[in-house]
């Protein structure tokens, strides 16, 4: 009954991604299409590479772990809250500066903890593998 619910829930999880973005993609093209991008921290904030990277990160070291991390999860919801600012308040220039900052430095700081805690996990993992072996 678990491995149900949990299939059901990653199936709403992917039709609501894809229903947010059939509705955003339009909109955002329509707004900057006529403009030429900038590679200044507030432009990179909008295209949410950044938060993509702390996403695979963040699913990279759950993928080792036995429980729900709180933890990795306050730090997508944080990172989530600090882009949707950005972009709420992107063409209000000094509202957009601090979001777009902060969203850049908590996804910097998230993927270099991820990924310095991931290669412990995936040490430990792979030493527990080898005695199951031996």
């Amino acid at each position: 009954m678990n491995r149900v619910l949990g299939y059901l829930f990653i199936l709403i999880y992917l039709a609501l991604c894809f229903g947010v973005l059939t509705v955003w993609l339009p909109n955002f093209f329509m707004v900057n299409f006529p403009r030429p991008p900038e590679m200044g921290y507030r432009y990179i904030t909008a295209t949410g590479l950044p938060f993509g990277v702390l996403l695979v990160t963040v699913i990279a070291r759950q993928s080792f772990k036995q429980f729900f991390s709180v933890t990795m999860f306050f730090q997508v919801f944080a990172a989530g809250g600090m882009l949707y600012a950005a972009l709420y308040s992107f063409h209000y220039t000094q509202q957009s500066n601090f979001f777009s900052a902060a969203h850049l430095f908590l996804c910097a700081v998230g993927v270099a903890w991820n990924f310095h805690h991931h290669r412990k996990e995936l040490a430990r993992f792979q030493q527990a593998a080898a005695a199951a072996a031996a």
